[in-house]
């Protein structure tokens, strides 16, 4: 029935003889405005599931339909066994949830135990009666108690109480009618309940599916074995309401052991007895690979073991630990996804572990190889040298510029083996081999004043050697030919970036080249290394400029190693 239909309920009242009141359809008695007052106590329980707000409205409707001073609603916790007050309407003082009742206490307890309606037009008289109910130091003179119950058998949901301070009798129909009342408000309060654990289990599975998330994201920020232990261990217990947690692993060199990865501090100290049988929990399921659910009686605890599989293997196992009494978790579907993913996760680590080890282990090769390679060529630039002494004129210059190339060479090796094996800087090879050129042609005469300045530019250990075969010859050929034996003069090395490329400038003060030099055409065995060098190996450009002032020789090329952002700062000319 509809709220419009207000007004052929009026008429219907009046053709009966009785009046209807412009103070709402509550005041309406008799069948029909019982009939309107189920049609309320419907639209309350259909129109919303704030058990509150419906609660409210059904004790109003009803305190009014039946004409009694009290309707109150009590409903039943099933885990305290007691019924607390949850709405009332009329004159009781007592707010909701001020009073509570143990099953079997009072009127309303016993038609809790009983589920049945207790009608008690004496009730002070009642042998049930508990005297807590007074109005201004009066007791009620009658209640009707009806229990409500759910639609499954023996369920209790609470009890519907009316309160009257004068003396009544509760007629047949009256009763009647209380009793489909209650049938309705059961029926709400079902919906109520089944609405609020929906919405927490709901809400639960947002939360676990919020601790997956987070953990996701851990994994791909993190691969530190430690770290992504305490993580998954932490989520873990949140995730399954877990007391603790013990994470096992089968090592993949040893995979008929198991290895303890990590535990809580609660289980910490427990020692052999919980360790063992645990082991034995997580063997059975590495074998049968499934999640098993154990009371452990000997440990005081249960435990729910879950394998941690990829798709190469398992690797290891998950144990959750519960009181004894613990029921088997109903959706574990989230906990096998955490734990596939923890399992994902600690291979990562393992794997990085070891590429890291590896690495570790082939960088120290490396440098052992650079160290043995520059100790040879000591030695061949060494024997070369004493050749050289003792060589004929002719003979002896080709000898010293040997000396100079290997030397050149060791440069590198000490530059890589002593710093990042991946590369190194232009400035620091430039400053040692111009520093060696310098000090091979000299020796302690300070004829040649010597600098390198420019940007900061790194190169892989490939151009690194190349630049210091370039770098050896360039020098050498700007104090060798550039000036005369005894002559003073100035030798600059600069490095610049030009977008991505570099360009490395090797200038002397000396006299220049003849004006018929051309270095397209010159057949010079140093230039035409010099250029394959740079063009073929390199890949870049060689130019040589030459004037009064002096002569430079140019190289642009592009760096192997990248450039770091931000860095351009230009170092200041070393002096020798």
């Amino acid at each position: 029935m509809l709220d419009q239909d207000w007004e052929t309920l009026a008429e219907l009242a009046r053709s009966a003889g009785r009046p209807a009141s412009m103070q709402g359809p509550e005041a309406l008695a008799g069948p029909v405005g019982r009939l309107h007052a189920l049609h309320r106590i419907m639209q309350a329980a259909t129109r919303s599931l704030n058990l509150d707000e419906m609660l409210t409205t059904v004790v109003r409707v009803l305190r009014q339909t039946v004409d009694v001073d009290v309707c109150s609603i009590f409903l039943y916790d099933q885990a305290t066994g007691t019924l607390t007050l949850r709405a009332t309407d009329g004159i009781n003082p007592h707010p909701p949830g001020s009073v509570t009742l143990p099953l079997g206490v009072g009127i309303t307890g016993q038609a809790a135990v009983t589920q049945q309606v207790l009608v008690a037009a004496d009730a002070p008289n009642h042998p049930a009666y508990l005297d807590y109910p007074h109005v201004d130091n009066r007791p009620f003179a009658s209640q009707v108690s009806v229990p409500l119950t759910a639609r499954a058998p023996g369920g209790l949901l609470g009890v519907l109480n009316l309160m009257s301070l004068e003396r009544r009798e509760f007629t047949p129909e009256e009763l009647s009618f209380l009793e489909t009342a209650a049938g309705e408000i059961s029926i709400a309060l079902e919906n109520a309940q089944l609405y609020r654990q929906t919405d927490e289990e709901l809400r639960r599975r947002i939360a676990q599916l919020e601790l997956l998330q987070q953990l996701w994201r851990a994994i791909a920020s993190t691969l530190d074995l430690q770290q992504l232990l305490e993580l998954i261990s932490t989520k873990a217990i949140a995730l399954a309401n877990a007391q603790a947690v013990v994470i096992y692993r089968r090592p993949r060199s040893r995979p008929a052991e198991l290895e303890l990865l990590a535990q809580s501090p609660e289980v910490a100290g427990v020692g052999a007895p919980l360790d063992e049988a645990l082991r034995a929990v997580v063997a059975r399921v590495l074998d049968e690979g499934r999640a098993i659910w154990q009371r452990l009686e000997s440990a005081g605890v249960t435990v729910y073991s879950l394998p941690m599989i990829t798709g190469r293997r398992a690797v290891g196992a998950v144990c959750l630990l519960f009181p004894l009494d613990a029921e088997e978790p109903s959706q574990p579907q989230l906990l096998h996804a955490f734990t596939d993913t923890a399992a994902i996760a600690i291979e990562n680590a393992e794997l990085y572990d070891e590429a890291r080890r590896g690495l570790s282990r082939a960088s120290a090769l490396l440098r052992e190889l650079h160290h043995r390679v520059r100790n040879n060529l000591q030695t061949v630039a060494a024997l070369l040298s004493l050749q050289a002494r003792r060589a004929a004129p002719e003979v002896r210059e080709p000898l010293q510029e040997a000396v100079s190339c290997i030397r050149s060479l060791t440069i590198v090796h000490d530059l890589l083996s002593g710093h990042d094996l991946e590369g190194t800087s232009i400035e620091a090879l430039a400053r040692t081999v111009t520093t060696e050129v310098v000090h091979t042609l000299c020796g302690d005469e300070p004829r040649i004043q010597w600098s390198v300045s420019g940007d900061e530019v790194v190169v892989s250990a490939r151009q690194a050697t190349i630049l210091a075969l370039l770098l050896n010859e360039f020098v050498t050929n700007a104090i060798r030919h550039g000036f005369n034996e005894g002559e003073k003069g100035t030798v600059a090395v600069r490095c610049r970036r030009e977008g991505n490329w570099a360009v490395l400038e090797v200038e002397d003060t000396g006299h220049g080249l003849p004006p018929s030099f051309d270095l397209r055409t010159s057949r010079g065995l140093g230039l035409q290394i010099a250029r394959t060098l740079t063009e073929v190996d390199l890949r870049g450009q060689l130019a040589i400029m030459s004037s009064d002032a002096g002569t430079t020789v140019r190289i642009r090329f592009i760096p192997d190693a990248p450039v770091p952002a931000g860095e351009g700062a230009s170092a200041e000319p070393a002096r020798a």
